[in-house]
């Protein structure tokens, strides 16, 4: 899997590090966490501390999804991060996300190497994070780039804001989305032209070459 990290870091100033995971596993008192992402259908909420996570999911939810789990290939992921929830979904709105990788399985991936924060996060630092999936089809390297050519989409929303982030002298182990908060969130297809708007889009084309010739 690639991971593309944004340029600008300064050896003088600590860096914070984050494992972006989606898939770890519980041990002792770690609840673990897993999240999935999906491709079309909807969603039924369900209670909770997790609403829109499903059973299989950590932590459990009851939610349950009509669509499919995202597939391996076609889509990418991107994690991006910043130091307030409205920050971090104007970099998703409009920037480059921190980091991409590829889907590892149907619905997740498993890009756990530890990434190095830009300079604005200093090691031991809080921030905030977001994923955000699209379709790679017409070259897309981000969210923003995937709504602006129109090609499938989706994003988690921002979470809540309680990784801290490791590195530092000597460095401390980098920060996970565990207990962040983050859900399941869909990717939505983007629906084709209906039979019916094509054939209105043809009849208007049809009455305003007839009126010119009138």
């Amino acid at each position: 899997m690639s991971l593309s990290l944004l340029a600008g870091a300064s050896a003088a100033y600590s860096q914070g590090t984050i494992n972006w995971t989606d898939y770890i596993s519980p041990a002792g008192a770690n609840p673990g966490f897993t999240i999935t992402i999906w491709l079309g259908g909807s969603e039924t909420p369900g209670g909770g501390g997790s609403p829109n996570n499903t059973s299989a999911d950590l932590p459990a939810g009851t939610a349950t999804y009509t669509g499919t789990a995202l597939p391996t290939s076609g889509y990418e992921v991107g994690l991006y991060v910043d130091t307030t929830a409205t920050l971090v979904s104007g970099d998703v709105a409009s920037g480059a996300p921190v980091a991409t990788s590829g889907l590892a399985g149907a619905g997740y991936w498993t890009a756990n190497a530890s990434l190095t924060a830009t300079t604005a996060f200093p090691a031991g630092s809080l921030v905030f994070t977001e994923l955000a999936a699209w379709s790679t089809a017409d070259g897309a390297t981000s969210y923003a780039m995937a709504v602006s050519e129109g090609v499938a989409n989706g994003l988690s929303g921002p979470s809540s804001g309680t990784t801290a982030l490791g590195g530092g002298s000597p460095p401390a182990t980098p920060g996970t989305l565990e207990g962040s908060g983050l859900q399941d969130f869909i990717v939505s297809t983007v629906p084709e032209p209906s039979t019916i708007a094509l054939g209105v889009i043809g009849a208007s084309t049809f009455l305003m070459r007839l009126r010119r010739k009138q």
